[in-house]
């Protein structure tokens, strides 16, 4: 349907461009304006054939418009004007030659593309004013700040009881916050794991288990931004593009700038407002999205960023700093309560990048270098401090919930504890929640903070009704290599449980069983408490089978 949806853009735009030669008697000029209608084919067939090139040389020869500078940009410059001129005179001939036929073949594209398209738009009608939600003053709310850090392990920070002082500041934040400490995250990969605290929804659920997975049908506009923005909040997502990106992960009708672009995107509005929230919307826009990136590149208007790099190489992407700067810029220049999620990278492996040297004593990173990585979380610990206190100074604390979060610990590790430190305003629920907690507890607790009834699709326990149950179960997943996607579990790896101290791991793609004991684990149950392996073992087999997979190969 994707194809009918593009021929009727296609069709629509030719037929208009015609307009001006069926208005003028002039043998000269009716073909010379009639040239005009040939360019929506044209330029479509050389946009794919650069993207098409463009895949294939990067992919085979790690080579492509994306590593082009100088004069190489024009040599793909001049390849692409040529390559559209030779098409359009293409179109041109073709047409002059078959007429009738040409003429058959835009009606019947028109029809087909229009019964395509009212298929999609009939089964894909979700949209955020499908779903219930109690408007109230945005006066009467406070600022929301969640703030997360790469890849963050308990045991690596002093206010979870490591011996070095690793986050001073943390250390004093605690004593007026709420603290999890045993919190643990839903997924391995930060695709999924901010995902999650975004939605209250298991990685499962949704069907995000790493990037490039999406959001799709209503789950794209069940989340917590979507709320708060209906509550009248200002909206804003600060990460780093495709990697934490609300944009590419299509979660809609939520933020209101995803970092640094405006969501106020006219074109794929209307282009949603025709197709639904259906893949073919998310795969047009996508292929917008990546042939103006390109042609923006060789013609010299603006660089292609390489979101890799972003990710891997600390000197290729925004600093921690100026992230810090841009929250406290919002905070200073908002015009009513804002929500921002922030996620930092400076603790983001394998290299490691922070802002001065203490532990590391001057030595050069390497990968996963435990020094560096000491660096990097006091670094974080600065940052904390450096938004707690102009919040201090600017009167706003008392009116800012302050999340601090990670995404997973060291090494996409799932096993381990992780930070959850909420800090409300007036110092309020202060104190420590022992038995173990997971990162979809965090919108369902600030939602219950603002008096906002939680949706029925928002999983998670609100940590302002006390101790979650102690032997609860808490569920992970871990993706695969993508180069091993395949049924029946597709991307999924291996399903974990953890309840009170102890984690069970199903290898789902090896059929592999292993279990272990959390490190740090404060609040031990006692054995005759926790569940048999047996017992984890099934568990593990309907929770699959729940969402459709099949377990058939599983013992």
């Amino acid at each position: 349907m994707t194809g009918g949806a593009i021929a009727l853009t296609l069709v629509i735009s030719s037929v208009s461009l015609c307009l001006p030669a069926w208005l003028v008697n002039s043998p000269t000029w009716r073909p010379r304006l009639l040239v005009l209608s040939y360019i929506p084919p044209a330029l479509l067939q050389s946009i794919t054939a650069l993207i098409l090139l463009d895949n294939f040389t990067y992919t085979v020869f790690k080579f492509g418009v994306i590593s082009t500078e100088g004069v190489w940009r024009a040599v793909y410059a001049l390849g692409f004007v040529a390559f559209f001129w030779r098409m359009l005179r293409f179109s041109q001939r073709t047409v002059r030659r078959n007429k009738k036929p040409a003429s058959f073949l835009s009606l019947g594209l028109l029809i087909v593309s229009m019964a395509g398209i009212l298929a999609i738009r009939l089964s894909n009608n979700s949209s955020l004013s499908n779903f219930d939600f109690q408007d109230s003053s945005p006066d009467t709310y406070p600022n929301i700040i969640i703030l997360g850090s790469d890849g963050l392990s308990a045991d690596y920070l002093s206010v979870y009881g490591y011996p070095l002082k690793t986050t001073p500041f943390l250390n004093e934040v605690a004593k007026t916050s709420l603290v999890a400490e045993n919190a643990f995250p839903n997924a391995s990969n930060t695709t999924p794991s901010t995902t999650s605290v975004l939605t209250g929804k298991e990685s499962i659920t949704v069907k995000v288990f790493r990037y490039p997975d999406i959001l799709s049908g209503k789950d794209s506009f069940e989340h917590l931004p979507g709320i708060l923005k209906r509550q009248g909040y200002k909206t804003v997502e600060i990460g780093t593009p495709y990697y934490v990106d609300a944009r590419r992960l299509n979660l809609l009708d939520g933020f209101d700038i995803v970092n640094n672009q405006s969501r106020d995107q006219p074109a794929f509005d209307a282009l949603r407002t025709v197709l639904g929230n259906s893949s073919s919307t998310y795969f047009i826009q996508t292929i917008m999205d990546r042939a103006s990136e390109r042609l923006l590149h060789i013609f010299f208007i603006k660089e292609m960023q390489n979101p890799l790099a972003e990710v891997y190489n600390p000197s290729d992407r925004m600093t921690d700093e100026q992230r810090v700067d841009q929250i406290i810029d919002l905070l200073d220049h908002a015009d009513r309560p804002v929500f921002i999620f922030a996620h930092l990278m400076d603790t983001h492996g394998p290299i490691f990048s922070s802002q001065k040297q203490v532990f590391s004593n001057g030595s050069d990173a390497g990968d996963w270098d435990q020094n560096h990585y000491l660096d990097a979380i006091l670094s974080f610990d600065g940052h904390v401090k450096k938004i707690y206190e102009h919040l201090a100074q600017t009167g706003q604390l008392d009116n800012t919930i302050l999340v601090i979060y990670t995404d997973h610990g060291l090494k996409y590790t799932i096993n381990q504890r992780i930070p959850i430190i909420i800090h409300f305003p007036e110092n309020a629920h202060a104190g420590k929640i022992n038995n173990n907690v997971q990162i979809i507890d965090i919108p369902v607790t600030l939602l219950n903070y603002l008096g906002i009834p939680r949706p029925k699709w928002m999983a998670g326990t609100s940590l302002l009704n006390g101790e979650p149950h102690a032997d609860r179960e808490i569920m992970s997943t871990t993706a695969g290599s993508p180069k091993m996607i395949a049924p029946p579990f597709y991307q999924i790896q291996s399903i974990q449980v953890i309840v009170c101290q102890k984690w069970y791991v199903l290898n789902i793609r090896e059929d592999t069983w292993r279990t272990g004991t959390i490190n740090g684990h404060t609040a031990k149950c006692a054995e005759d408490i926790l569940p048999s392996e047996k017992e984890v073992h099934q568990t593990i087999l309907e929770y699959l089978e729940k969402y459709n997979y099949d377990i058939s190969s599983l013992k």
